[in-house]
């Protein structure tokens, strides 16, 4: 937000090999991935049906659709 309000102030802190490391974090990401066997990738997408069960259930019951928004645009 600060940066397109104000782009000119200084800004001293720049993460350390900010260029590279998100590249390597997607690699290693996808190498993993990859080598994950069959009954861990079933495994996996049965614990995410389960949350998003739990998820859904709880945003339904403790959502307030009357609540007006504070936030401001972006």
């Amino acid at each position: 937000m600060y940066r397109k309000q104000q782009p000119d102030l200084p800004r001293p802190f720049k993460v350390p090999f900010g260029n590279i490391l998100p590249i390597l974090s997607i690699v290693v990401c996808a190498v993993l991935m990859i080598n994950i066997t069959l009954p861990a990738w079933i495994s996996y997408f049965i614990w995410l049906g389960i949350g998003l069960l739990f998820y859904l259930g709880y945003s339904v019951r403790h959502v307030d659709v009357n609540q007006e928004h504070t936030g401001e645009a972006e």
